[in-house]
């Protein structure tokens, strides 16, 4: 694969995707299992927090990294682009929505509130949910062949560097545990040596533990 050149793998935004619909997907049942239980209103809380965060990282870093490149050098539908604008903006109008209830939430865990957050992460799914099935179908075949390896490592990079380092172990579980034997072995690849050896030891102990009490 060329450094500089176009021809980027980017099968790791699948894996991204994949933890973005599981996981914003489970929200609302997370939510609503919490109601006038503190002790796990300050799980799920936490969980949902870094979530919406991931989630808008991921938005932030198309917006000001991939999508400017695309509309640069590909021919491009301008309906496409302008409806992954606007998915962007709904979608990010929600996480907004929910994250403005979330603190007082996760103290307090008020059933109404758990209800409100609820349905706000229901209305948001199926957009984001067509967001991303669109986005895997018709712009990552087209980043594959107009964005260089330096461009995508930079959209990573930016992903990376938003998580902060005591998590970065357990977010490699998430983005690992529905991928099968092949994705996951592409995936850790890239992923520096010390990381996937401290991930082997600690972290996918420390995810396992985490997802089964966020999970119920």
């Amino acid at each position: 694969m060329s450094a500089t050149g176009p021809g980027v793998d980017t099968h790791e935004m699948v894996l991204i995707h994949r933890v973005l619909r599981r996981e914003l997907g489970q929200l609302s049942r997370l939510f609503r299992s919490a109601a006038n239980d503190r002790a796990r209103s300050k799980v799920v809380g936490a969980h949902a927090r870094e979530m919406l965060d991931f989630l808008h990282t991921h938005h932030t870093g198309e917006d000001e990294l991939l999508f400017p490149l695309l509309r640069e050098r590909a021919p491009l539908d301008p309906e496409l682009m302008d409806r992954m604008d606007a998915q962007h903006a709904q979608v990010d109008h929600a996480v907004a929505a929910i994250g403005a209830e979330l603190p007082a939430w996760t103290a307090g865990a008020d059933a109404a509130a758990s209800e409100r957050m609820a349905d706000l992460v229901e209305a948001m799914m199926p957009t984001l949910i067509a967001h991303l099935a669109e986005e895997e179908h018709k712009l990552l075949p087209i980043v594959s062949v107009t964005v260089t390896q330096k461009e995508w490592d930079a959209l990573g990079k930016h992903g990376m560097n938003a998580i902060p380092l005591k998590r970065r172990l357990v977010m490699l579980g998430h983005i690992t545990e529905e991928a099968d034997d092949a994705e996951r072995l592409r995936f850790l690849h890239v992923v520096p040596a010390p990381a996937r050896l401290a991930y082997n030891l600690i972290g996918r102990r420390q995810f396992t533990r985490e997802t089964a009490k966020i999970r119920g």
